[in-house]
């Protein structure tokens, strides 16, 4: 994708640009927090379901939750999966034909992640992309 856009990097500017590749940014809970730490069981409760509605809705070809902090209760709120636990890449759920992938929060309270680690884990995210028939 950046050689795609001719960037090195990529950069909250190509956010936009990002929708013709068929990925899109969001989050789970659209409140204002520090941390997940800070977020309350209520919170997913009230707005996984309406990510739910708004991945059917856009239909990106990929959604990618940043941290499993976040895809849990999406999985267990909104697609009603509670007998596994979801690891970092691609999911097995989908949600019409949007696929779902999740990467290591970037959150320095996930400092165990190096830049470089997530940097793999966002190309990664760029392959599986790729990899998907249209």
């Amino acid at each position: 994708m950046r050689s795609a856009l001719g960037v090195d990097v990529l950069r909250p500017e190509h956010d936009a640009a990002l929708l013709g590749f068929g990925i899109g940014f969001t989050d789970v809970v659209k409140r204002a927090s520090g941390n997940a730490a800070e977020l309350d069981p209520s919170d997913f409760k009230k707005w996984a379901p309406r990510l739910l509605l708004k991945l059917r809705r856009s239909a990106p070809r990929v959604a990618c939750f940043h941290g499993l902090t976040a895809y849990r209760p999406f999985l267990a709120l909104a697609l009603g999966a509670t007998d596994r636990a979801p690891a970092l890449g691609p999911q097995p759920e989908v949600v019409g034909t949007t696929k779902l992938f999740v990467v290591p929060n970037p959150s320095p309270a996930n400092a165990h992640f190096t830049l470089a680690d997530q940097a793999a884990w966002y190309d990664r995210l760029a392959d599986f992309l790729l990899s998907l028939k249209d």
